[in-house]
């Protein structure tokens, strides 16, 4: 008998990883759009990941001797942040930290043996991401313009600024992205931002659709100034620029590209040094007043208590669950109650790392790098190499793993960007 058309139809689609290509597709797009829903398409993409490789077994353990190396390190990194919770005080605390860090291990495990058409349709998931991006900041402006405007007296007015907080204004910030921190937008739109530059030099595509790529680029790019993050805009002022330098170079016009951007950075620095964010820094360095109270930022302080507390904890470090606890101790030691009340995080990841788990914890993140950095060198792939550099800047100033924003987009870009141009398939790297 001719086996039936559905069954050979599910087979092929099994065997290709369809339905795991679909959830992708969702995964990518909500991470953007609103990554607080993002678990059931996580957990949706590993469901159909494992019914499609179940029985490749022997295929999945001749995968690039380098992707599993990555995947065993975020999983031993994971497994050590488990037994944290063993010496940790609070156990709730850490049980919660834990399992909002399951992508450490879910998005490693779909995608260091991602099926036929994620590998093939690398560029059409990290688009996806890009475009949810851009209509992600979209709606936030139209949301800022709708809360700004009012009618009154028959007359409308525009006032952008929060009535019970007129210092703040509803174009930045915290107040621009519906409360959602700065910081994790900033670097999803700086890799969008790549992601478009990217497909602007995608010369197989076509002229009005690469014109589109770049200014949707440009707009991502200006939109870092109203997220107000300084280390997205002193990120995107270092990334940029090295970017093009290196795809100038590429086509034979490297110095058309450093006046271009010197002309531009010139341009744009005033703009920049008006942001009141950042302006903090530049107003400490040469000593410059304005018109407003510029306010202290405590990352000095942190840093400074999170080190005090960690050489008190160096091996094993504190656990999982008492890293703020144990912060907010030395807080109130150096007579910062304000901070203790707020329990603030060590606000650099490594640090947080150190904290968390101690110096064996940091050994085996900082490996999670150098075996990234390894493929970004030897595969040549600029956009993972960018990732990682970004990545790594961001970690000096925020505890990005803290949140589900933050390790859901480290762990999905790890593995992802990897097949962005997937030319090695030996096992012997």
């Amino acid at each position: 008998m001719r086996p039936k058309i559905g069954k050979i139809f599910t087979e092929d689609h099994l065997k290709k990883g369809y339905f795991s290509s679909v959830a992708a597709i969702m995964t990518v797009a909500m991470l953007s759009l609103h990554v607080q829903y993002l678990p059931p398409f996580m957990i949706l993409w590993c469901l159909t990941w494992l019914m499609e490789n179940y029985s490749q077994v022997d295929e999945i353990r001749h995968s690039r001797r380098v992707l599993i190396l990555l995947f065993s390190l975020f999983v031993l990194y994971y497994i050590w942040q488990a037994v944290g919770i063993i010496y940790t005080t609070d156990v709730k605390m850490g049980l919660s930290n834990l399992f909002g860090r399951l992508s450490l291990l879910l998005f490693p495990l779909v995608l260091f043996y991602p099926g036929a058409i994620i590998k093939i349709k690398i560029k059409v998931l990290i688009r996806i991401f890009a475009a949810s991006t851009v209509l992600f900041m979209v709606f936030c402006f139209i949301y800022a313009l709708f809360r700004s405007v009012n009618i009154s007296a028959g007359h409308w007015i525009f006032n952008p600024h929060l009535p019970e907080y007129p210092w703040l204004n509803y174009f930045y910030g915290s107040d621009l992205t519906i409360n959602q921190h700065p910081s994790y937008i900033a670097m999803y739109v700086l890799l969008s931002v790549f992601i478009c530059f990217e497909s602007w030099f995608d010369f197989a595509l076509k002229f009005k659709y690469r014109i589109t790529w770049l200014v949707l680029g440009l707009f991502l790019l200006i939109t870092q100034y109203f997220l107000s993050s300084r280390a997205g805009i002193l990120i995107s002022l270092l990334l940029v620029p090295f970017y093009f330098i290196i795809k100038f170079r590429e086509l034979g016009k490297s110095k058309l590209a450093w006046i271009g951007i010197i002309l531009i950075g010139i341009a744009l620095l005033p703009v920049i040094l008006k942001n009141q964010r950042v302006d903090y820094l530049y107003g400490k360095i040469f000593n410059q007043q304005v018109g407003y109270q510029r306010k202290e930022d405590p990352r000095f302080l942190i840093w400074e208590s999170a080190l005090k507390v960690s050489k008190k904890n160096l091996l094993f470090g504190v656990g999982i669950g008492d890293v703020r606890t144990e912060l907010s101790r030395e807080y109130i030691v150096m007579g910062q109650d304000d901070m203790a009340k707020e329990r603030l995080n060590a606000h650099n990841q490594f640090l947080e790392v150190l904290l968390e788990n101690g110096i064996i914890g940091l050994i085996l993140f900082i490996s999670v790098f150098f075996c990234m950095a390894y493929i970004g060198i030897s595969d040549r792939n600029l956009l993972y190499g960018i990732f990682i550099i970004m990545i790594f800047m961001f970690f000096q100033f925020e505890s990005i793993l803290y949140r589900l924003a933050g390790v859901s987009f480290f762990s999905l870009f790890s593995f992802l960007l990897i097949f962005i141009d997937d030319k090695i398939e030996s096992t012997d790297n």
